[in-house]
């Protein structure tokens, strides 16, 4: 494969206990790590009453991307990456379709298939730019960073990644146990600016995935969440190191994303 060039210009993360990507950063130096029981995060770009009627995935990669958004052109390609998708969705579904009347409400319907959040984000932000929706499960995040280096290297375009899982419901979570919800976005373009975090070089290697360093990033990465594959290269972005990062990809062979901290 080619290389691939682009820039990081913007990162965020959520989840219990790391709402942040200071929070994590603070947890990389050594805070402690208090994941609360009852965590739930909506995005601003939602209502109130929207918000009560969407599933916990689409709340967490709409927040993920609200956050990114204010770095990103109008428009922008986005893509949203999710090994597991509407988990939620997908368990009243079935429960109504166990019942004698299967009555199922509409919007069940139109949000149940995988690019819900997508969807669900170009109406809330009122996006013009093309929008993917992926999944590969446990290599997700290497697909995510594949397409979407794939898209600023060969469309000259900004795009914004969000990479998110959260756990499904019982009896689901035994089929595919995911521990905590995470997301994670990734600002990108194909040339650097005032913001620009780090230049990026997107390649394939015959290496193993990059392991975790930090007490925390391995925690998360015990949980089983896919996203967390994540958590080498953001631990190294918190560090401004120069490194190679290895993210595993479907089919064999990996990702490899060598950094320059800017």
């Amino acid at each position: 494969m080619k290389p691939l060039h682009m820039y990081l210009n913007a990162i965020t993360f959520c989840a219990p206990g790391a709402e942040s990507w200071d929070a994590l950063c603070a947890l990389f130096n050594g805070a402690d790590f208090s994941p609360p029981d009852d965590w739930r995060v909506v995005p601003e770009c939602l209502s109130g009453r929207t918000a009560r009627r969407v599933s916990p995935q689409i709340l967490l990669a709409l927040t993920v991307a609200e956050r990114i958004g204010g770095s990103l052109p109008e428009d922008a390609g986005w893509v949203f990456a999710s090994s597991a998708g509407e988990g939620e969705t997908l368990q009243v579904i079935l429960e109504m379709l166990s019942t004698p009347d299967m009555l199922i409400q509409p919007l069940r319907f139109q949000n149940a298939v995988h690019n819900a959040a997508a969807g669900q984000w170009s109406v809330a932000a009122k996006i013009t730019g093309p929008m993917t929706s992926i999944a590969a499960h446990k290599e997700t995040v290497g697909a995510g960073f594949m397409k979407a280096a794939l898209q600023v290297a060969l469309e000259a375009r900004p795009v914004g990644l969000v990479i998110y899982d959260v756990p499904f419901p019982e009896p689901l979570d035994q089929t595919q146990p995911l521990g905590l919800p995470i997301g994670a976005g990734f600002a990108l373009s194909p040339d650097p600016g005032p913001a620009t975090l780090a230049a990026v070089e997107v390649t394939t290697c015959d290496s193993e995935p990059t392991t975790a360093e930090s007490e925390i990033a391995r925690a998360l990465q015990a949980t089983g969440n896919p996203v967390a594959a994540a958590l080498p290269l953001l631990e190294k972005l918190a560090g401004g190191d120069r490194a190679d990062i290895v993210l595993a990809i479907h089919g064999g062979g990996a990702l490899q994303l060598r950094l320059e901290p800017a």
